[in-house]
């Protein structure tokens, strides 16, 4: 006898297998939308505004299209991070899919994306969210925050719960190297990144400054007489200190032949690397500006 009416559908939910981990995280890790929906991971808006006019970052514009309006502006675009809605909205979404829930945030240290989520959280919670859910701060951004978001759904993949995740995402931490050449800091300087005195200074010699993402914050790694010479000095870190084993992702700012010629240095020395291009989004582009170019990776453990 076939089934009919509400006894069938409930016989279809049950044979819909939860997720022992339904991940969240937001565009503020620059993982394309189509990498995010094919792992299953809820990824939630951050938004760029332009003077007046709002953009929700990867549905209302695209990173090429956020660098053209950046060129053309002449006041530096802000970002803001998801509304509370968007959080609770999303939250709702994955407890529908997961037996837990676990949030990845961007460092707590440069946006108040992470305290905004676990205000979010704790109001679902107190509304009777029937599922665990946990915020954690990866202390990364960007890349170096995909990198954790892609640890987090292998180790999901393989069962482990929310728990034992975030315990072995702060083993990695010290672990994701971000390395990046700027063509200049004056917009890290008008973003208030970096002081006036160093802009300029950098400006004046001519000098690329290197930077590298530590602990939850931008910092200074070296200085180069070009381009082309920064880029070396950042390939460098990944050819000593890189595991070989995992993919590293080259980043860039409205600058795909540099991208290829960074990924051409990493693949002269480590011909075996797996290695993916991927644009800066705007949440971290602002600070950037166009014609950044950097790696992130994850560093071998240490013997």
């Amino acid at each position: 006898m076939t089934e009919t009416g509400n006894g069938a559908i409930g016989k279809r939910q049950d044979m819909i297998q939860k997720k022992n981990v339904k991940l969240v995280t937001h565009t503020g890790c620059d993982m394309s939308l189509t990498e995010s929906e094919e792992l299953g991971i809820e990824m939630i808006p951050d938004k760029v505004i332009f003077e007046d006019q709002e953009y929700r970052n990867m549905v209302d514009i695209t990173a090429d299209e956020f660098y053209e309006k950046l060129q053309a502006a002449d006041t530096l675009p802000t970002s803001s991070q998801p509304s509370m809605a968007d959080y609770v909205r999303a939250f709702r979404r994955a407890a529908e899919e997961g037996e837990e829930v676990l949030c990845l945030m961007i460092t707590s240290q440069m946006s108040g994306c992470f305290a905004a989520a676990r205000a979010a959280a704790d109001l679902v919670k107190r509304q009777g969210l029937e599922v665990p859910l946990y915020v954690y701060d990866t202390q990364q951004c960007s890349h170096g925050m995909a990198e954790m978001v892609r640890a987090a759904h292998e180790m999901a993949e393989i069962g482990m719960r929310a728990a034992e995740i975030m315990e072995r995402l702060t083993g990695l931490q010290h672990r994701i190297g971000v390395y990046f050449v700027l063509e200049s800091l004056e917009n890290a300087r008008k973003g208030g990144r970096v002081g006036a005195i160093t802009a300029r200074t950098v400006s004046m010699l001519g000098i690329r400054p290197l930077l590298r993402f530590s602990d939850g914050l931008v910092r200074e790694f070296g200085i180069s007489r070009n381009f082309p010479a920064g880029m070396k000095k950042i390939s460098e870190q990944f050819i000593r200190n890189g595991d070989y084993d995992k993919p590293v992702t080259v980043f860039h700012a409205a600058a795909p032949q540099r991208a290829e010629e960074l990924k051409n240095l990493l693949l002269e020395s480590v011909p075996q690397a797996e290695i993916r291009i991927e644009p800066v989004g705007p949440v971290i582009g602002i600070y950037t500006g166009t014609g950044c170019a950097g790696i992130s990776f994850t560093e071998k453990e240490a013997l």
